[in-house]
């Protein structure tokens, strides 16, 4: 956003006073080389600590780190060329295969190739945004639920606002896309994601040295089993799809149904298994890692919480938020947007260059990783006015109509683009209404949780909020 300040945003979006400005905790950059176990140590404690400086400032940066040269890109056209324009030069990582394949096998999101393009086909039809919009009653249904448990709660306790969005994220996809899923995977769901993803830190540092994926490390046991669980859940699931077909045309009927067009063979159990995971995991986790920093950010800016609150008693009375709705909560979304700015859910992504090429007037040689650190893009100083403040009104019609689509990526972009990104605006609109609609949200003293890339963004020591039921 460089064309527009912070005050030219201000004027354009409301004609009210906006409130005292909110910066939202931010990762420390990398101010100067470290030795090879400095790296390594920090790399473990929170990969974003290793993005350089630079990478805020300049549209391209070269470095070193582990004895490879590393790109990291942040410049809009240079990732364009990267993801879209030249993408045949370049393929997914190794490191992205070897930290999710062992759970998530060879699903849409870590197949490459004729495997990715025929999975990525069958699942499209089911999230067509006009199919998707007919599930906000559903969405709702699970708010509420949740809102009993809130209601029920010791008041002014501190809730563990992380697992909450979780659990009602996972909620939604298994009464939504997913029919099934909270009989069979549900109970294992927050402790299993947790006993998965803690550990993912050895993983990438072990990756990204060299290691190999069978050298012991903290939580390993843990996390071997947490994916063991999940799989077998998800292949009892299978299982019962395949001995009792529904007339439904939901995800798991679509998948269980598909034929890959070049050989005209069934998807496999374990293949369905895959994808089933896929999006029973990133499809939920990622949008709650995005209420849950919404929360955080609304529980410092009451400002906004009265702002959604209003604009939902307006839009929908004292009913339920409704599909016919979602389309006119212009606020509410924004701050969603604005959140996933700041914390994008998948916060980096990488590639590989499989030939020489020039990028940004460098040249980069084949083999060489490329580092697309989206959570650095979304804070840039060339590409954002004030890009450490919390500001929903950037995603005015007027002002989100100027940002590049890779200078604001929380969904990634180009061919391989979340292919749930529409279901998940739609699901992240409807509960942030309905919840901050029903409570209101407070900071606990002290905290002030730092963001850490786990493959998703989690939030370092948890979020505890206190709440207050309206």
């Amino acid at each position: 956003m460089t064309a527009a300040t912070l005050s030219d945003i201000e004027r354009n979006s409301s004609d009210t006073m906006t409130p005292a400005p909110v910066y939202a905790p931010r990762v420390p950059p990398l101010e100067r080389p470290i030795s090879a176990l400095s790296f390594f140590a920090t790399l473990l404690r929170n990969p974003l600590r290793i993005l350089p400086a630079a990478v805020y400032d300049e549209g391209i940066v070269l470095g070193g780190r582990a004895g490879r040269t590393v790109c990291w890109i942040t410049d809009p056209s240079l990732i364009k060329m990267v993801l879209l324009d030249k993408r045949d030069g370049f393929r997914r990582t190794p490191i992205t295969k070897r930290i999710l394949g062992p759970l998530l096998g060879n699903g849409v999101l870590t197949a490459d190739g004729s495997d990715w393009k025929w999975q990525r086909q069958t699942a499209a039809p089911v999230f067509r945004h006009a199919d998707l919009i007919g599930f906000v009653p559903t969405i709702v249904e699970a708010a509420e639920r949740l809102l009993v448990e809130w209601r029920a709660a010791t008041p002014g306790r501190p809730r563990d606002i992380d697992r909450d969005m979780t659990l009602v994220t996972f909620d939604v996809i298994s009464h939504t896309l997913l029919p099934g899923g909270d009989a069979h995977v549900r109970p294992l769901i927050a402790r299993s994601s947790l006993d998965y993803q803690k550990p993912l830190g050895w993983q990438v540092a072990y990756a990204n040295f060299g290691l190999p994926p069978w050298m012991p490390h903290p939580g390993m046991f843990k996390m071997l089993t947490a994916q063991r669980q999940l799989r077998s859940a998800v292949a009892t699931l299978v299982a019962d799809r395949r001995a009792d077909p529904v007339g439904t045309d939901d995800l798991l009927q679509r998948l269980a149904n598909a034929k890959n067009p070049e050989t005209g063979a069934q998807m496999s159990d374990e293949l369905l298994i895959d994808n089933l995971l896929t999006f029973l995991m990133a499809g939920h986790e990622t949008t709650a890692k995005a209420l849950t920093w919404a929360l955080y950010l609304l529980a410092q800016t009451p400002y906004w919480q009265d702002q959604i609150l209003e604009e939902v008693v307006t839009v929908a009375g004292e009913g339920p938020l409704e599909s016919n709705h979602i389309d006119k909560l212009l606020i509410t979304a924004q701050v969603l947007k604005e959140t996933m700015r700041l914390y994008p859910p998948a916060p980096i992504m990488s590639r590989q260059a499989t030939v020489d090429i020039e990028l940004g007037g460098l040249p980069i040689k084949a083999g060489t990783q490329i580092i697309i650190p989206i959570y650095a893009i979304q804070r840039h100083r060339r590409h954002w006015s004030d890009p450490d403040r919390f500001e929903p009104a950037r995603f005015a019609p007027a002002n989100e109509a100027k940002i590049s689509r890779y200078q604001y990526m929380p969904f990634g972009a180009g061919p391989r683009i979340c292919i749930g990104m529409a279901f998940a605006l739609i699901e992240g609109v409807a509960l942030l209404g309905t919840l901050v609609r029903a409570a209101r949200f407070e900071t606990v003293p002290g905290h002030a949780p730092e963001p850490v890339s786990r493959v998703t963004l989690r939030a370092a020591g948890g979020m505890p909020l206190i709440l207050g039921m309206r």
